[in-house]
Formats: structure tokens, C-alpha cells, sequence
């Protein structure tokens, strides 16, 4: 998503930015599994099958076109996509083994493009997570997850699209209407190792209202009817890096010299630049919005979300996992809705 030489041309305020950019967009890809560690969290072993993960999850994304800051007048638009399955295996009656895979993909499309500009058109996410949870004496339980996977392009595969994500997560019940957890996170992708702690709380004040939190993923507030409509307000915070292989990036200058040198540019495209070159692309979006869930049958529930975006940005990153100089820009926030289809475990 560059123009050949637009990095090389701004590279003293990218310099000037390079710090706080890589923290952030390291920080945020662990924030793509949020949606998926609260699900870990169990309470008794009466309670604990409804509190696994769930069986299916389907869930499509829309966000409108937005103009890019840079190369002005293209626009991009984001469709994401993603599809979650597990198969819970009660080891015993305090023990349980949940395998699972997840694939998930952010489509763009773009309009009024420049020359010159590489259209990436889509990122894909596959993991393979496995999950242990054990009951504890005194209201406590254990859970610890596991996920290797690739991000990608998956235009070309190679050591660099895996990674590998962590989670140790211990919960306390405090009474039936609270729950109390803490722990950390861990991934590392392209050459970085990250860790971060990990709060959770559950509150239940009554059977018709809710208040969940996984911080520093996702907070929300939901109204429970009859066990068949939720509706109710939800914030998340999310990110995810993906490698870039497409040939048009990975055979052109930066990233791979050229046999002549273009003599309308400033640069030597007869020599590589690595420190340019692009390797990944981190993208973190934080959203807010209104929740609606409906129980079709059986424990099969259709949800939606309509709600607008707080942040989004993109940085483009080198091989050393380090920000290309002048390259990351935000993304004009928009409006979104999604969609998506639970089957659920069913509840004892």
C-alpha cells in the first residue's frame, strides 16, 4: 500500500514518530484475541459448560469507503470477515481440552487510485488454538490457551506469516453475581516477542442485566430478556499484523534493486533498502456500538452491531519489525454494522 518512493521522501518525520508507533502496533495485535478470552473464564462445575467456548461463530463486517491521507484522492473500504469453531472435551469433571480453529480475512476495496499505488486487496488470519481450563478448589479455575497460526496475504508462504499466541488467565468467583480475573498475554510474530497483563470481570447485579469487561480488549453492558433477545452497548479494541508477499511489493524498490536507476528520483533504486521495505502491516481499528442478539432456536442466536469507529490505523513495517519511516498514516473513522450467527453451547 505505497507508492515506490513516498518512504524514502518523508523519512525524518517517520523517524520522529517511529517509537510510540512500534509499542502500538505491537500491543495491538493481542487485542485481536480478546473476543475470544473471555469465553475462558469458568465458575463452578454446574456452570462451567455455558461457559466455554462457543461450538460456531460466524460474523461479517462492513465499513463504508475513506479517504486515505496519503496518496490523495484514494479511498478504501473494509469488509472483515471471520469464522470461529471449537470442540470442548470434558477430560473430567473439573478438566476440559478445547481445540478449535479460527480464520478470519480483511477485504479492501479501493477507488480513485494512483499510479503507482500497490492495491492489497486481502489479509487473511488462520489459527489453531488450544485451550485447558481447570476447576480449582474455592471458586477458583485455571485457563491456559495456545494458538499458533499464519497472517498473511498469503500471496506467497514462508517462515515469516507464523506466529504464535499465549494466554494464562486465573478467575475467582466471588458470589453468584461477580467474577474477578487477571493474567497476561503473550505473541510473538516477525522477529517480537510481546507481553501484556489481562483483567476480566463479570458482573451480574440481576437476571436481566450484565456487565462483562476484558481489558484491554473489550468492555460491554447487556439487558437480558426471557433467555431469547440481549440488547445492549459494546466497545472493542482489536488489531492484527499481517506479512506482505505480493510479488508487486516484494520484486519492486524498496524492496528488491532494479537494474536501472530511475532518473527522475532521488533515490538509487539500483540498490535495496530493507529498512524501507514492507514487510507487514499492523492495523488496529477501536469501535463502539449498539448490540442486538436473538435466539432463533435451540441455542443457535443471530447478533448484530451498528455503531461507529473510534480509531483506525495502518502501519507499515520492515523485516526487524520496526515502523517503515513515514509510512503508517489513521483512517478516517466511519460507521459499521455487523453481523453474525452463534450456535452456543447449550446451557445446563
Amino acid at each position: 500500500m505505497r507508492p515506490a518512493d513516498r518512504a524514502a521522501a518523508r523519512s525524518t518525520d517517520g523517524r520522529r514518530r517511529r517509537g510510540p508507533s512500534r509499542r502500538s502496533a505491537r500491543a495491538l495485535r493481542l487485542l485481536a484475541l480478546a473476543p475470544l478470552l473471555v469465553l475462558l473464564v469458568v465458575l463452578a462445575p454446574g456452570a462451567a459448560w455455558a461457559q466455554l467456548p462457543d461450538l460456531v461463530d460466524l460474523s461479517a463486517q462492513y465499513m463504508p469507503g475513506a479517504a486515505l491521507e496519503d496518496p490523495r484522492p484514494t479511498r478504501a473500504q473494509v469488509s472483515s470477515y471471520e469464522v470461529n469453531a471449537n470442540a470442548p472435551i470434558p477430560l473430567g469433571e473439573k478438566t476440559f481440552l478445547i481445540p478449535g480453529a479460527t480464520y478470519h480475512v480483511e477485504a479492501i476495496s479501493y477507488a480513485g487510485v494512483s499510479p503507482g499505488f500497490d492495491e492489497l486487496r486481502a489479509f487473511h488470519a488462520v489459527d489453531v488454538p488450544v485451550l485447558f481450563v481447570q476447576l480449582l478448589p474455592h471458586d477458583w479455575s485455571l485457563s491456559l490457551r495456545v494458538a499458533p497460526g499464519l497472517a498473511g496475504d498469503f500471496e506467497a508462504f514462508d517462515g515469516g506469516l507464523v506466529r504464535v499466541s499465549a494466554l494464562g488467565l486465573a478467575t475467582h468467583t466471588l458470589s453468584e453475581k461477580l467474577v474477578l480475573g487477571g493474567g497476561a498475554l503473550a505473541s510473538y510474530s516477525f522477529g517480537s516477542f510481546l507481553p501484556l497483563p489481562a483483567a476480566y470481570v463479570d458482573w451480574t447485579p440481576s437476571p436481566q442485566l450484565r456487565v462483562e469487561a476484558f481489558l484491554p480488549g473489550f468492555a460491554a453492558v447487556k439487558l437480558l430478556f426471557s433467555d431469547r433477545v440481549e440488547v445492549g452497548l459494546r466497545a472493542d479494541l482489536a488489531g492484527n499484523a499481517y506479512a506482505v508477499r505480493d510479488p508487486r511489493v516484494t520484486g519492486a524498490w524498496p524492496c528488491a534493486a532494479q537494474p536501472a536507476d530511475d532518473p527522475a528520483t532521488e533515490q538509487d533504486e539500483r540498490a535495496a533498502r530493507p529498512s524501507e521495505c514492507v514487510d507487514h502491516i499492523a492495523y488496529s481499528v477501536a469501535t463502539a456500538g449498539v448490540t442486538l442478539g436473538v435466539r432463533a432456536f435451540a441455542s443457535v442466536w443471530l447478533t448484530a452491531q451498528a455503531g461507529h469507529s473510534l480509531f483506525r490505523r495502518y502501519e507499515p513495517m520492515n523485516d526487524e519489525d520496526d515502523a517503515i519511516p513515514g509510512g503508517g498514516q489513521s483512517i478516517p473513522n466511519v460507521p459499521f454494522f455487523r453481523a453474525g450467527v452463534t450456535w452456543r453451547i447449550p446451557r445446563s
